[in-house]
């Protein structure tokens, strides 16, 4: 079994049982305990499962970094996602999507050298796993390589792989139940002809308007399929101004970051975005720094990204970057019933000019700059060995404000 089949059936399992993936990096496992939570909340079951399509059309994006590899691997899928409530199902959704499933690796990680915040000993991060061996303090280390780092979908228009054999097959039974029909009826009521010529012409008839139940049945399939097109097609359009994005925010990163890579920054703002919509103590997120009120989230159960983010602005000011800007969403609301919605949420990113990406990053691990401690700064802003403040934005991007 390959990495990203891998993957997809852990996330399967992890929406049955809560497991999490073992392959997933820890922020990632943060948001999927933050989205469970969320679920648990409205007292609903969500089930997501993906398949494979015939001949899928997949591959990877590669990009080396800070002594880190990281791939964007992507292919065509099902995505099969079921709402039960009290163990009855109260939607259930079936829809091509494009996965698109990030990939970090690290070679010879285990061997990286790593201090324990409490006595000091130096030690291989493969050695800390079980804990500081002096001082007996247990504490996360490193995420284990190859992880996950994040994963989204995009919505496709229809099924294409095997579409045209199921045109063939359904066009070829509904002529033949047509002309069935047409021959059955020339039987019954040709009854003043000959038995060998009311056969014959039964046939006849029977085979003609078979053709031509076939070709109505063809047709029809087709018209409706072109009105799915044109209704994507029109879901799409507010998108078009978004094509830009990609160029304009590489131009402007060139000169801060010569390794930056938009598919991790698109990635990044995703889930940022979700972190902060399925938490429930968002004063507290280091990586919100908005006074914008965000209860209008709390009833968002599920994000689904519609493959497009529209960068309006993106300037330097002093030594901080910010970069200004909208996501497009599918978000699904629980109330009463399970609702889809396409919505847009806009956003405002800021981090220091010196701030390069970095793969193997995570907000779940940061190391302070004066005593060299290890800990979780998700929600502290302060070292919690030398008390001297940490602040995010030296390291990643951060969330100014957002709203819908």
């Amino acid at each position: 079994m390959n990495q990203l089949d891998q993957f997809t059936e852990e996330l399967h399992n992890w929406s049955l049982n809560g497991k999490e993936p073992s392959c997933a990096s820890r922020d990632l496992r943060y948001l999927l305990d933050l989205q469970e939570k969320r679920l648990k909340r409205a007292e609903t079951v969500r089930e997501e499962e993906f398949t494979h399509v015939k001949e899928e059309i997949s591959g990877f994006i590669p990009h080396e970094e800070n002594g880190y590899t990281s791939r964007i691997q992507y292919r065509e899928a099902i995505q099969h996602i079921t709402y039960l409530k009290n163990g009855k199902q109260i939607k259930k959704i079936r829809r091509p999507v494009n996965l698109y499933v990030s990939f970090v690796d690290h070679e010879g990680h285990e061997n990286r050298k790593f201090t324990c915040p409490n006595c000091g000993h130096t030690m291989t991060v493969l050695e800390a796993q079980d804990g500081c061996p002096y001082c007996g303090t247990h504490f996360e280390t490193d995420d284990v390589y190859p992880c996950v780092s994040y994963y989204y979908t995009v919505p496709g228009i229809v099924e294409r792989a095997g579409l045209e054999d199921r045109m063939k097959k359904e066009t070829i039974i509904a002529g033949t139940i047509f002309g069935t029909a047409v021959a059955v009826l020339a039987l019954i009521f040709w009854n003043d002809m000959e038995m060998i010529y009311r056969i014959l012409a039964a046939l006849a008839m029977g085979g003609f308007y078979g053709l031509v139940g076939g070709f109505i049945w063809y047709m029809s399939r087709s018209f409706i399929l072109m009105l799915k097109v044109f209704k994507e097609a029109g879901r799409a359009m507010p998108l078009v101004k978004t094509l830009r994005s990609r160029k304009k925010m590489m131009n402007f990163m060139q000169a801060y970051d010569p390794d930056f890579s938009y598919e991790a920054f698109e990635g990044r703002v995703l889930s940022l975005l979700r972190i902060i919509v399925f938490s429930d103590e968002r004063d507290t997120l280091s990586i919100w720094e908005g006074d914008t009120d965000l209860s209008r989230f709390d009833d968002i159960a599920d994000m689904q990204y519609r493959g497009a983010i529209y960068i309006r602005k993106c300037r330097q000011t002093g030594n901080i970057l910010r970069v200004e800007g909208t996501a497009y969403l599918t978000d699904t609301y629980i109330r009463r019933s399970v609702r889809e919605k396409d919505e847009k949420i806009r956003f405002v990113l800021e981090k220091e000019t010196d701030a390069h990406a970095d793969p193997g990053f995570s907000i779940h691990r940061v190391c302070c700059s004066t005593c060299n401690g290890s800990f979780d700064a998700m929600h502290q802003s302060n070292c919690p060995y030398c008390g001297n403040p940490y602040d995010l934005k030296k390291k990643d991007w951060i969330i100014k404000d957002m709203h819908i």
